[in-house]
C-alpha cells in the first residue's frame, strides 16, 4: 500500500464496452474510502454469435425499462495509474502483472462465459475468486454457490449470477482493504471446475421450447403450488429427525382460490395453532392466517389475521419476556418488525422496527447464549435472496440490532436460506436450511452452527432430507410440543392431487 491507509487497485475492464455489472463494481469502488481506483482496458474473447439476439429476445419477457447486470454500457476511459497494489480483473485476461491479482470467474471460466455455460448446463453456478501473485501462485480466497430464479430466461438468470459477482468483487475488495486478507467465505467446491463449450442458439431454442411447454402445462392440467402438510409425532421418535417417524402426513386442505405456505407452530394456555401465510391468486399478496390444533390434530380451515400494504410470509411466532412476539416477513417495505399479541391470536400490534431500510427475507430470531440473534435471506441488487445470509446481533430482544461480522455470513444455494425456527439439541444449536440449487425450495437441509461470533459464522450441514415424488419442493420445518404431543408442518410443492388427503413421505436423507 501507499498514501498511508490508501489502497490502490487498478481494474480491468473489456475494451470493447463493458457490462452493467463490471460498472457496479467500479462505481461501488470508487465511492469507498480508503480506495485508489484507475481503469485499465484489455482485449477480451468476444461473446458467443447469437447472444444479443438470446438477450433481445428474453427482454420481452422481463420489462423494457428494467436494467439487468448484462446490459451493455461504455467503457470509462483508461486512467492506469503508474503504480498499483492490487489489480482487480474483471475480463479473464491474460496476466503478468508485477502485483497481486483478484479475478473472479464462474465454474472456472470468465464471468459471462461461465454463467452462460451454468444456465445451458443446467447446473449450480459457484463463482470463485482467485488470488494470483505475481510469481504464478493461485489460490482460491473465496466461493459462493449462487441462485438462479429463472433458469429459463437467459437474460434475468445471467443477471443474477453476475450481480452476485459484482457483490463478490466488491466485498473481498473491501475485506482487503479492512483486513489484508479475503479467505473466509468458502462453499463447498463445485463438482467441476470447468465450464462446457457454449452455444447461445441451444439457450434460445431452449427458451423458446419450455415457454410454449408451460404454456400448454398450465392449460391441460391443474397448478402446481405451495401446500402445507402436518402431523402427530410418534413420541418413540427423534423430535429433530423426521426422517424416522412413518406417521403419514395430512393435507392441509384450499379452496383452489390460494395457497397456504410457510407453516409455524405454537401453543398458548394448553392450546396449540397453526400460523401460516394465506395467498389469495385475486389480490397476489399474502396476508397471515390461524388455525386451532384440535386436540385430534384436525385443524379448521384458517382464519386470516393480519394484512398490511405490503406482502406478507414466515410468520415465526415465540414466547419470550412474558409475551408472544411474531416476526412476519415485511421486505416489501424494506424493514424486520416486531409484532406482539394483544390478543392471542387474533389481535397484534406493531411493537418495534428491528431492523430499518433492508431488504431481508425469512427473518428468524433466536435466543442464544446470553442474547439474541437474527438470520435473514438479504437481497443484493440483481442477486437472488435465495443463496445467502446475513447474522445480527442484539443483546435484548428489541435490539440495538448489529451486523455480526463479515456480511453475508455465507453464499450457498443448497445452505444458506432458513427454512425454519432454529433449536437446540444435545449436538448444540441448529437451523433448518433451505436448498434451492434445483428451484426455489426444492430441498432441505439441516445446518449445526459451529462458531457464532465476532469473526463470523461457521456451520456443519449435518443432513439434507429427500424429496419424495411427486413433489418437487420442500420448504419450511416446524414443530411445537402441544398438550397432545409433538406436531410437526412442513409445506410442500405439488399439485393437490399428487398428495392425497395424507400420504407417508420418505424423508430419508440423501447420501
Amino acid at each position: 500500500m501507499s498514501d498511508g491507509n490508501n489502497l490502490r487497485i487498478s481494474v480491468k475492464l473489456p475494451d470493447g464496452g463493458a457490462r452493467r455489472w463490471q460498472m457496479r463494481v467500479v462505481e461501488a469502488l470508487r465511492a469507498s474510502p480508503g480506495l485508489s481506483v484507475s481503469i485499465r482496458r484489455v482485449a477480451a474473447a468476444p461473446d458467443p454469435v447469437g447472444l444479443d439476439l438470446l438477450f433481445a429476445f428474453d427482454r420481452l419477457f422481463v420489462g423494457r425499462a428494467e436494467t439487468t447486470a448484462v446490459d451493455r454500457v461504455e467503457t470509462p476511459p483508461a486512467d492506469e495509474a503508474a503504480a498499483v497494489d492490487v489489480v482487480l480483473d474483471l475480463v479473464g485476461a491474460a496476466t503478468s502483472d508485477t502485483v497481486p491479482v483478484l479475478r473472479p470467474t464462474c465454474l472456472g471460466a470468465p464471468p459471462l462465459a461461465g454463467a452462460l455455460a451454468a444456465l445451458l448446463d443446467e447446473r449450480t453456478p459457484v463463482l470463485e475468486l482467485e488470488r494470483i501473485e505475481p510469481g504464478g501462485a493461485r489460490r482460491v480466497v473465496e466461493r459462493w454457490a449462487v441462485a438462479v430464479e429463472d433458469r429459463n430466461n437467459a437474460l434475468r438468470g445471467a443477471s443474477q449470477i453476475l450481480g452476485r459477482l459484482a457483490h463478490l468483487a466488491i466485498v473481498a475488495v473491501g475485506d482487503l482493504r479492512a483486513e489484508g486478507d479475503v479467505a473466509r467465505r468458502l462453499a463447498p467446491p463445485a463438482t467441476s471446475a470447468k465450464a462446457a463449450p457454449l452455444a447461445a442458439p441451444r439457450l434460445f431454442l431452449r427458451s423458446l421450447e419450455t415457454r410454449i411447454a408451460r404454456r400448454l402445462d398450465r392449460l391441460v392440467r391443474a397448478p402446481a403450488d405451495w401446500r402445507v402438510i402436518w402431523r402427530r409425532r410418534d413420541p418413540a421418535t427423534d423430535p429433530f429427525a423426521p426422517e424416522s417417524d412413518p406417521t403419514p402426513f395430512r393435507l392441509l386442505a384450499d379452496d383452489g382460490r390460494r395457497f397456504y405456505a410457510d407453516p409455524f407452530v405454537t401453543t398458548h394456555q394448553g392450546r396449540a395453532y397453526l400460523f401460516v401465510e394465506e395467498f389469495p391468486y385475486a389480490t397476489g399478496r399474502g396476508v397471515l392466517s390461524v388455525a386451532e390444533i384440535a386436540a385430534d390434530g384436525a385443524i379448521a380451515t384458517p382464519r386470516p389475521f393480519l394484512e398490511q400494504d405490503c406482502h406478507l410470509s414466515y410468520p415465526q411466532v415465540f414466547a419470550a419476556d412474558g409475551e408472544i412476539w411474531m416476526t412476519p416477513e415485511t421486505s416489501g417495505r424494506r424493514t424486520v418488525e416486531l409484532w406482539r399479541a394483544v390478543a392471542f391470536p387474533d389481535r397484534w400490534e406493531r411493537h418495534a422496527v428491528l431492523l430499518d431500510d433492508v431488504d431481508v427475507g425469512d427473518a428468524t430470531l433466536v435466543r442464544h447464549a446470553a442474547g439474541w440473534w437474527m438470520f435473514g435471506a438479504p437481497r443484493e441488487t440483481w442477486c437472488s435472496s435465495w443463496d445467502a445470509v446475513q447474522v445480527w446481533q442484539a443483546p435484548t430482544l428489541t435490539g440495538p440490532w448489529r451486523p455480526l461480522g463479515p456480511q453475508p455470513a455465507l453464499v450457498d444455494v443448497a445452505s444458506a436460506r432458513p427454512a425454519g425456527a432454529m433449536f437446540e439439541a444435545a449436538e448444540g444449536l441448529f437451523r433448518p436450511v433451505q436448498a434451492s440449487s434445483r428451484g426455489y425450495g426444492c430441498g432441505l437441509a439441516l445446518a449445526r452452527v459451529d462458531r457464532l461470533d465476532a469473526s463470523g459464522l461457521a456451520e456443519t450441514v449435518t443432513k439434507r432430507f429427500a424429496t419424495p415424488a411427486p413433489l418437487s419442493g420442500l420448504h419450511t420445518w416446524n414443530r411445537a410440543a402441544t398438550p397432545t404431543g409433538l406436531v410437526e408442518a412442513m409445506d410442500v410443492y405439488c399439485r393437490a392431487g399428487d398428495f392425497g388427503g395424507e400420504r407417508r413421505l420418505d424423508l430419508a436423507p440423501r447420501s
